[in-house]
């Protein structure tokens, strides 16, 4: 009996070995050391201090587009992997009846034992994968950081300038005028700041993912921790959704969080996407991804061909999806938060109901814990900046069915805002960016 396994994991483990994942790491491009270089005056002068930690930065991470590719060879080569480990198990399982005697117990055992050691070679492929992203998104924190840091002072230094010397004691129209840039520079700078938290927390839920693989590497029997987290969920019974996210005092206005309520049979106004039933509760975010020379058919391409790399729920904890594509309507999908596997609490099958030419609907089958819920997703070019948009549309939060009181739709909005799709925009960002 002859195995044969797939080219794609043979290719991948050879480029692994020839160290080839690690080309892209070369030496950064000059304009990537330009953190304050356009300042001046005091600003200017301070840049001598932080040029040091730059200089950190690029000797030991490269260039981040280097770094990008690098973890997606690694992710791409744990899918393969995984690949592997399927194809042997299966080989196994068609031996279990097909053969008897020492001989077929023995390759029988070689089967099992080969594919364990393939997917657990998937399992720290992609706990590789993981640093290296986090280390993406590291790298571009701290820059973004220090950059906006850097900036305020030179809009202070400047702004103090012309308030006491640009203009005479009496021109006060012209002071204030000073005052409304400043405010005004502020603001952007606040914006910057507030983007750069935003990153961060997508590297911390990127650690948190680290972390559950890292785990999942270590510890094989993993689903049996997934039910016994589960079984707690379930003797544990839930209180009322506390603050501003629940009913009573302090309730943030409706929309606030994304929320929504009878979204109705059309998510996106003047797109072909459409809802097959009516639902009382929903969400609705957008996230604007930079800009793009990208058309919305290359976006959508782009997003087709690397599924199973930006789609967040996909990423089951066997690694059996990394290298999945969107096929096309009907397509079965398995999902999971996290990576785990908690039935109707965290993982579920769902359906491609529908394919656009900017996006896709796809509907929770039963079991999901979103059933019979609708989510629509939108990737389009809006006057040169790619716009990921996503709704979703269901009859009961998963928090409400878990036995939370009040309403419980905009905290669930919220968790799905930050959980799961705002890490995904920064996936399709690094893939549009780096990834070509």
């Amino acid at each position: 009996m002859t195995l044969q396994l797939i080219p794609q994991a043979d290719a991948a483990a050879e480029g692994l070995r020839r160290a080839s994942w690690a080309d892209g790491l070369g030496t950064a491009p000059a304009t990537a050391n330009d953190c304050g270089g356009g300042l001046k005056g005091l600003a200017g002068e301070l840049t001598v201090f932080i040029r040091p930690l730059e200089d950190l930065l690029e000797l030991v991470t490269g260039d981040p587009a280097g770094l990008y590719q690098a973890s997606h060879t690694w992710e791409t080569y744990a899918g393969d992997a995984q690949s592997v480990s399927e194809l042997l198990f299966r080989a196994l399982e068609q031996l279990q009846d097909a053969a008897r005697g020492a001989t077929a117990d023995a390759l029988r055992a070689t089967l099992w034992v080969l594919g364990s050691a393939a997917h657990s070679i998937a399992d720290w492929s992609k706990v590789t994968s993981q640093v290296l992203q986090l280390c993406v998104r590291a790298v571009e924190v701290m820059r973004s950081a220090v950059c906006a840091g850097m900036e305020l002072v030179a809009t202070a230094a400047g702004a103090l300038g012309d308030l006491v010397f640009g203009s005479w004691p009496w021109e006060w129209e012209e002071k204030a005028q000073v005052i409304q840039e400043f405010a005004h520079n502020c603001a952007q700078v606040v914006d910057e700041v507030v983007e750069a938290l935003d990153a961060a927390l997508q590297a911390l839920r990127e650690m948190v993912r680290l972390a559950t693989d890292l785990g999942r590497a270590l510890v094989p029997f993993h689903q049996a921790i997934d039910d016994a987290i589960g079984a707690l969920i379930e003797a544990i019974p839930p209180g009322e959704v506390l603050g501003p996210l629940g009913d009573g005092m302090g309730q943030l206005p409706q929309g606030r969080l994304g929320d929504t309520y009878e979204p109705g049979p059309v998510p996106f106004e003047g797109s072909e996407h459409r809802f097959r039933e009516d639902h009382q509760l929903g969400y609705a975010h957008e996230f604007d991804l930079g800009e793009t020379d990208m058309t919305t058919e290359q976006l959508n391409a782009m997003l087709r061909q690397e599924f199973g790399h930006v789609f967040l729920p996909s990423r089951v904890g066997d690694n059996g999806q990394l290298n999945a594509q969107l096929e096309g309507e009907g397509q079965v999908i398995e999902t999971s938060l996290f990576g785990m596997g908690i039935p109707g609490v965290t993982s579920g099958d769902i359906v491609v109901q529908q394919m656009t030419d900017d996006g896709f609907v796809i509907a929770a089958q039963r079991g999901h814990p979103e059933y019979p819920g609708e989510v629509a997703f939108r990737l389009r070019n809006v006057d040169g900046r790619a716009v990921f948009e996503v709704t979703g549309a269901y009859d009961e939060t998963i928090l409400g069915r878990m036995g939370f009181e009040g309403n419980t739709n905009p905290a669930y909005a919220g968790i799905s805002d930050v959980a799961i799709w705002s890490d995904m925009k920064y996936r399709l960002r690094d893939m549009m960016n780096y990834g070509r």
